[in-house]
């Protein structure tokens, strides 16, 4: 449901409007509303002239920008450190707006932008070393040139088999800068890339890289203490490094935990309380002041505000008061939602949080989808085997609590859904496909292969039962507003879906043969009052409802589809030899088969309550509850 809201304002004493605002921020419940839009609102507030936009002087303008500054560095120092699990022993820090506690921020940025440097400067050198070392690892058996040569500069390159105008180009164009004087080792490194050694006189090598670079060929400088040393002796020092990195890397992590451990809770604690005062600041921006008086304007759950106000009354001795005003339906667009359900029913909120929540005053169609949902997909999938491995998959994720409150509400969807294919393939008589026969399962309901057209009809009988839920919430969202007229459209179009059901039964032989006549005769003026009420596209309207309800026909084909796969699988079984072969095939067979019953019901089942149930009654639209709470 739609929890109910409250209109409230705060009125006090101007003097006291920063203790206001510090009790409202403690108490977390109020949704701060702006200013703008709380004038209009009668003679509470006195004169709309009286009542004034409270504005930020000088000093608090200075005061946010130093909160945001500080707020937007200890962001990015946190984000630098790792996450302590264990092992803290933390430290303290001043008030985030004193004088200390900015040279300590200072202070704490350089050692973390120092060692976060040194690690970052290992890991490209372990990147470099990793590279150079297969391309020496293949240049090395190549004769050695240049050894112990002084003022030479060594550049590798890695270049594609299927490229060999590249090697043709860079002796051409190296022996015209170099008037020569280079020497050039190519050798295939692996099955694509073959590794390029060029050493070249220490003045030609700039002109080299900005001929490399202009044609777009990468460059694996050799670092200098390298230069002109053998190729075997530079691939043992390599080695040797590439050897030393590691723990170098480690070490350095290691002395960033350790600093984590001491500082990131009193740097997470400091953003929280930079973010609190700025929040405070930039509320008493949007309150309102007279000559005396303070006003806050916002949105409280109308269970909270009595409780809110015996606090503030309680707090501030009668000083600060809370008024509450009915909220008028014109306000409805700007009026937070708050969603709340019982618990089985509020993991199914997860699947509404796809779509913009609904308006406040409108219908919550989370127990909806509660309820259809998962008999939907289990009406695809209807298998005893699928659901039993959709069940040991969902109980396995929630055993190892993957995916925190997230992953828990999906898989309390998962197991409902499980639990209704498993059903279904009681019903269907399916364990695997057909297997279900040989451990005594018979169909109860009906057989999906040999009934397609009853399973069709099964599939559009839920399918109109869905649809014309969704017309009777609309219509009694209009009996709830009192619109009279929008009440009896709805109605008429109601029965004359009912009624054109009705005839289309009667015709196929499923009702009988008198309700043809008498849903045909009341179909006439059902359509004329349908016009009169809502214009000339009601008929319109009627042809895409019943399309609407067609489109649940997929529910027929997919668990259609379902059941032939799983006939292909175990035929495989039988016809292919030896028989491990047939086996192997079913298995994975039948483990597609699993993983599109999965993903094809899942998105069917969304998609048939997005597009055609909630186009009958859901009005998006509704604005989030944020209220003015503490971070900290």
């Amino acid at each position: 449901m739609i929890v109910p809201m409250s209109k409230a304002q705060v009125l006090g004493p101007r003097w006291l409007l920063p203790d206001a605002l510090r009790f409202l921020h403690a108490q977390g419940v109020l949704q701060l509303r702006s200013l703008s839009d709380a004038l209009g609102e009668g003679a509470r507030m006195g004169e709309k002239g009286a009542v004034r936009q409270i504005p930020l002087a000088g000093a608090d303008v200075a005061t946010e920008r130093s909160l945001e500054e500080i707020s937007r560095r200890l962001h990015e120092l946190l984000v630098a450190l790792p996450v302590p699990r264990a092992g803290v022993q933390e430290d303290s820090l001043p008030d985030v707006t004193s004088p200390e506690f900015l040279s300590r921020l200072e202070a704490l940025e350089l050692d973390v932008r120092a060692l976060n440097d040194r690690r970052l400067a290992l890991e490209e050198e372990r990147d470099l070393v990793a590279r150079y070392e297969r391309l020496l690892t293949a240049l090395v058996p190549l004769p050695p040139v240049l050894e112990g040569v002084e003022h030479v500069e060594t550049v590798g390159i890695l270049v594609r088999r299927d490229r060999p105008e590249v090697l043709t180009f860079l002796e051409q164009e190296v022996g015209r800068i170099t008037r020569g004087a280079y020497y050039l080792l190519s050798r295939e490194v692996d099955r694509e890339q073959v590794g390029v050694l060029l050493t070249v006189p220490r003045e030609f090598a700039r002109e080299l890289s900005h001929l490399l670079f202009e044609r777009g060929i990468t460059e694996i400088k050799l670092p200098g203490q390298y230069a002109g040393q053998p190729l075997v002796k530079i691939l043992s020092l390599l080695l040797r490094r590439g050897q030393e990195l590691p723990g170098e890397i480690q070490q350095l992590d290691a002395e960033l935990l350790s600093f984590s451990r001491q500082w990131h809770g009193p740097l997470g604690r400091a953003l929280g309380a930079a973010q609190d005062r700025l929040a405070r600041l930039r509320a008493m921006a949007r309150c309102g002041e007279t000559e005396h008086a303070f006003v806050i304007a916002g949105w409280v759950p109308a269970e909270r505000c009595g409780r809110l106000a015996a606090a503030l009354e309680q707090a501030f001795q009668g000083r600060v008061t809370l008024v509450e005003h009915a909220i008028r339906e014109g306000e409805y667009a700007e009026v937070p939602v708050v969603l709340r359900n019982p618990g089985l029913i509020r993991p199914f909120e997860l699947l509404l949080s796809l779509v913009p929540l609904p308006r406040y005053g409108s219908t919550d169609p989370t127990p909806f989808l509660a309820g259809f949902f998962p008999l939907f997909f289990g009406l695809m999938l209807g298998d005893v085997g699928f659901g039993g491995l959709t069940l040991a998959l969902a109980l396995v994720v929630r055993a190892k609590r993957w995916g925190g409150e997230t992953g828990r509400a999906l898989t309390t969807i998962a197991l409902a859904c499980a639990v209704s294919a498993i059903v279904f393939g009681l019903l269907f008589g399916e364990l695997f496909g057909e297997l279900g026969g040989f451990v005594g399962l018979r169909p109860i309901l009906l057989h999906r292969r040999e009934a397609a057209l009853s399973f069709l009809g099964l599939a559009l009988f839920l399918g109109a039962i869905h649809i014309l839920l969704g017309i009777t919430l609309a219509l009694w969202t209009a009996l709830r507003r009192a619109k009279g007229r929008e009440a009896l459209a709805k109605s008429s179009t109601l029965a004359l879906i009912l009624a054109a059901l009705a005839w289309l039964l009667a015709r196929l032989g499923y009702l009988p043969p008198p309700l043809e006549k008498g849903a045909l005769l009341a179909l006439a003026p059902l359509l004329v009052l349908s016009i009169v009420l809502e214009g000339f596209l009601a008929p319109l309207e009627l042809v895409i409802t019943l399309g609407n309800i067609l489109s649940y026909a997929r529910l027929m084909a997919l668990g259609l589809a379902s059941v032939m796969l799983a006939q292909v699988a175990n035929r495989l079984a039988e016809v292919f030899t030896p028989a491990v072969l047939g086996v192997t095939a079913a298995v994975l067979l039948h483990g597609v088969n699993f993983t599109l019953g999965l993903l094809g019901p899942t998105i069917q089942a969304l998609r048939l309550h997005y597009v055609e149930f909630f186009d009958k009654f859901y009005e998006a639209g509704g604005k989030p509850y944020e209220p003015f709470r503490l971070t900290a």
